[in-house]
């Protein structure tokens, strides 16, 4: 780095102190990590806007411990952020007393601060990528404890499943993403077919939500898709992984809300999903992303929701089926991607005529019969909860 972009940065940047840190910690920020040594105190020059800082101690026998600790946060043009290690907790403290004296005069501690990695600019960019769409507002909503998180925390999507086993973690370690049930996916007292529709269809779920909890805001919920998968990648917290396969559930699965949101919220969600698959190690992929087969089944659902919309759109205007035609071409390029990083094919056959086996076998729903009506019943996807 010139001395000229070195002191631009220092100007603009953002510091962060992360004082008595024991040597040989690992300590990370966004796609960079290091192994620390004696004389380690930060890093200078942090581009403003959200990063996300772990760190992980070492065991009795020197390894990794396998505990990540780490903190999301929005940096200001200048701002100086300092933690401290606490050796009784092995996590940070602040001092705020003291905190004062430090930001005093920064320029002392510039010979210990490492630059915030920006040449090259492969891993700063890809971190720009997969997080442009994550808020402020999101941030103090999932991580409200100063954006802390571990891959040890629970979260609002598995703590039915942490109670099972008897895991309690406490309210402050709980990430706080946002819980809706994708099996109850239609409006509090619908009967009848309104349920047999929107049981497979989760349009009505999909608008309640951007209503009710992201302000009308698409942006708001692809926000969250995206940090629900930096959590699992960075953070490597499992409740990432579920609160991802949610969402794009969600998405995939609400065939009406394509008509509305076809050029909005369906283009920027493929270029969300694509460029979250081009950072999954193909490993990674199939062992976790394709778990049960779920990717494989939710694309083809999606897949056949596109066809089918487009159909329906022939004898509308003009200008809704050209966006239609823009999002199944778009798609095709996203199968095309798919086809060459996994080798894998989301085909054009009709999705009934595939054979769905496991957690994503069709179940039949039966409701009494009332009225003199006949029974009515439900395919729901995904679903093993008949109640």
């Amino acid at each position: 780095m010139d001395q000229e972009t070195a002191q631009i940065l220092f100007n603009q940047g953002a510091f962060l102190l992360f004082l008595n840190a024991p040597q040989g910690l690992e300590f990370g920020i966004d796609y960079n990590t290091w192994e620390i040594g004696p004389k380690f105190k930060g890093i200078k020059f942090i581009p403003p806007g959200l990063h996300f800082v772990y760190y992980s101690t070492k065991d009795i026998f020197g390894g990794i411990s396998g505990l990540r600790n780490g903190f999301f946060k929005f940096y200001e043009s200048k701002e100086v952020l300092i933690k401290e290690w606490d050796t009784s907790k092995e996590d940070l403290k602040e001092d705020p007393e003291q905190n004062e004296v430090i930001k005093s005069d920064m320029r002392e501690w510039d010979q210990y601060l490492g630059p915030y990695p920006l040449t090259p600019p492969t891993n700063w960019k890809k971190w720009v990528q997969l997080t442009n769409l994550i808020t402020p507002w999101l941030i103090n909503k999932v991580f409200p404890h100063k954006g802390k998180v571990s891959n040890a925390s629970s979260s609002t999507v598995d703590e039915e499943e942490l109670q099972n086993i008897g895991t309690n973690f406490g309210e402050e370690n709980t990430i706080m993403f946002t819980k809706f049930d994708i099996k109850k996916s239609w409006r509090p007292g619908a009967v009848g077919q309104e349920v047999t529709k929107y049981s497979q269809d989760k349009s009505w779920l999909l608008e309640d939500l951007l209503e009710r909890i992201y302000k009308h805001d698409y942006k708001e919920l692809l926000g969250e898709l995206q940090l629900s998968f930096v959590c699992l990648l960075m953070a490597q917290n499992f409740a990432g992984f579920y609160q991802w396969k949610n969402i794009v559930q969600l998405i995939c699965s609400s065939k009406e809300s394509i008509y509305t949101y076809s050029d909005t919220l369906y283009m920027v969600f493929l270029d969300v999903l694509k460029f979250q698959l081009e950072e999954c190690p193909q490993d990674f992929f199939h062992d976790v992303i394709t778990e049960n087969n779920f990717l494989s089944v939710i694309l083809k659902i999606f897949h056949k929701n596109v066809k089918e919309v487009s159909a329906e759109t022939q004898q509308q205007q003009q200008q809704q089926k050209n966006k239609l035609n823009t999002l199944r071409h778009k798609f095709e390029k996203f199968r095309g991607f798919l086809n060459q990083r996994f080798s894998w094919e989301v085909g054009d056959r009709d999705f009934e005529d595939e054979k769905e086996e496991g957690e994503f076998a069709p179940v039949v729903v039966e409701f009494p019969q009332e009225q003199g009506n006949e029974i009515e019943y439900i395919t729901e996807f995904g679903s093993d909860d008949t109640s």
